[in-house]
């Protein structure tokens, strides 16, 4: 998820008065006052060139153009942290008008931009968009057994595709046996995408596995990174909670009714 203005400056008056002694060498006549005169008024006493400052000019925040296509009516809607760089808090929502499911965003400069929701599950279908610590703005979608992600770029959704050379997805409920949740930590700069996994060591005790992603600048590559891992968390830790959802910091999270 200034233009620096530069003045040029001619020839000062010294090279006025060259040009006067080489035009009297060669048997012009001398410069009268009137051409002193009309040397003043171009140069100016201090010999530099009277011209006019060009106007200051301010770029426009970027934004996504505005589109004819609205968010549906009915749609589930919250608004979100600017995702198109204009610095205006945007607008994400989800539809069930249409099956399958949508999901979108529509910009605080009136574009929207939708992405249809491919997941099959029967219940509850759960999406947010937030920018990454690198500036890429990434989507999750969700529908509780397992979590499809997806970049915004140029005003459009992309699908970041991984080293299996498949659309990137998430487990949940450790149903492939690699997780259970996708989650944000909060790094230097921002936020970074986690792929979860929480696991019962014993009665009352938890291990929490974290895998960082990284998705390319162009939306179109994701690649697993580091891993952390935590031992001996309660039931009741709020990461324990956390690594079993589809969440992003405090990023509003928008859902369908489940019915």
């Amino acid at each position: 998820m200034s233009t620096v203005h530069a003045t040029a400056r001619i020839a000062g008056r010294s090279s006025v008065v060259v040009a006067m002694l080489a035009l009297a060498l060669s048997g012009c006549s001398a410069v009268g006052d009137e051409d002193r005169a009309s040397a003043t008024a171009q140069f100016g006493d201090t010999g530099a060139p009277v011209t006019d400052a060009p106007a200051e000019s301010t770029a426009e925040p970027a934004g996504c153009p505005a589109t004819t296509e609205t968010a549906p009516a009915g749609a589930v809607t919250a608004e979100i942290a600017d995702v198109d760089g204009d610095g205006e808090n945007d607008i994400q929502w989800y539809s069930e008008a249409t099956v399958p499911f949508t999901y979108g965003i529509t910009t605080a400069s009136g574009a929207t931009i939708s992405l249809t929701d491919r997941l099959a599950g029967p219940n509850t279908h759960s999406g947010w968009t937030a920018q990454l610590h690198n500036g890429v703005v990434v989507t999750v979608l969700d529908d509780g057994r397992g979590a499809a992600l997806h970049a915004l770029v140029d005003c459009a959704f992309v699908t970041p595709i991984g080293v299996d050379a498949r659309p990137y997805t998430f487990d949940m409920q450790n149903l492939r046996g690699f997780g259970t949740g996708v989650g944000c930590l909060e790094v230097e700069g921002g936020l970074e995408l986690n792929g979860l996994q929480v696991s019962e060591d014993r009665e009352d005790s938890y291990s929490l596995l974290a895998t960082g992603i990284s998705v390319s600048d162009d939306g179109l590559t994701a690649m697993n990174g580091y891993t952390a891992v935590e031992h001996s968390l309660k039931a009741d830790d709020r990461r324990v909670a956390q690594a079993q959802d589809s969440t992003c910091a405090d990023t509003p999270v928008v859902s369908t009714s489940g019915r």
